[in-house]
């Protein structure tokens, strides 16, 4: 996650992007793949640790790291698709985050909880990393 988001701020986006990644760690497997496995439970660990409304929203899951980075490049592109950064270099990052891990059982997973959130009224993207039993959202901001 963090080679990711210093990549992203050193090679991809201009000065006035903000990307930040809320990560939280479990402790224990059986919480995680409990939490992970049940939409409820895991739309309940965004809004309570991170006080993000995540009540009725859906969940589009991409479970390849292949797919998942185009949808998570595409969401970069929902900013500003007025050549603060092209498709190709946020696409690059995102498929090497995406898809660095070689088993499926330590994959990094996109799910977008569609709705409108703020700051920018997107989807919140959220990547479930299995190999370190952890949950990171990421959000973003343009500030031009």
């Amino acid at each position: 996650m963090e080679d990711f988001l210093n990549s992203m701020h050193s090679r991809v986006l201009p000065d006035c992007f903000d990307i930040a990644a809320l990560e939280y760690q479990f402790e224990k497997e059986e919480e995680f793949l409990g939490t992970v496995s049940d939409s409820n439970r895991f739309l309940k660990l965004i809004e309570d640790r991170w006080d993000i409304p995540c009540a009725g929203h859906y969940i589009d899951v991409f479970p390849s790291g292949f797919l998942g980075s185009y949808a998570f490049a595409l969401w970069f592109m929902e900013f500003d698709e007025d050549n603060w950064y092209s498709f190709e270099a946020v696409h690059k990052e995102t498929l090497k985050y995406l898809n660095s891990n070689i088993s499926v059982a330590d994959r990094r997973e996109l799910r977008l909880v569609k709705g409108s959130f703020a700051p920018m009224n997107l989807d919140l993207p959220v990547v479930v990393d299995y190999s370190n039993m952890s949950v990171t959202v990421w959000t973003g901001e343009l500030n031009d």
